[in-house]
């Protein structure tokens, strides 16, 4: 039951897998587990993601629905579009690898619906940079606590 705590945690937009896999050791879970359980749950949260997120936003802003919001993530999301359009598997893998805030699963997944990357592209390069991602906080983690 613990395991999927972290499982639905790792899927949380702000928190995902790095916030998970420091909760999950801190609950004395096996850091393995804990590991592979953050990254399919961080993982799976893009698949929906990749495929609506693009038109949520258009959706968005022609129905002037939240029109701060939308705006300051539309800028966002083409500032990070500009620098992974030329390398995107490899720039989506590399963008969610560095464990650092607002570079998730979800801002990956967004980019990759606005970049209109092949499913089976953005699923990789999401769930590639995960596993780095999930092992640096996992080693750092477990240094730490």
């Amino acid at each position: 039951m613990q395991y999927l705590k972290v499982f639905f945690l790792s899927m949380l937009p702000i928190i995902e897998l790095k916030g998970a896999i420091p909760l999950g050791i801190a609950m004395d879970l096996n850091p393995i587990g804990v590991l592979v359980v953050s990254v399919i749950g961080s993982s799976l949260v893009s698949i929906p993601l990749v495929l609506t997120f693009r038109h949520i936003l258009h959706f968005l802003k022609s129905k002037n629905i939240f029109p701060g919001i939308v705006e300051k993530l539309d800028q966002k999301l083409s500032r990070g579009t500009k620098k992974l359009y030329k390398v995107s598997v490899l720039g989506l893998l590399l963008f969610v690898a560095v464990p650092l805030p607002t570079t998730g699963s979800w801002s990956a997944s967004m980019i990759a619906s606005i970049l209109r990357m092949r499913l089976k592209d953005a699923l990789f390069g999401v769930f590639a940079g995960n596993l780095i991602c999930g092992l640096l906080v996992l080693f750092l983690s477990h240094q730490l606590l």
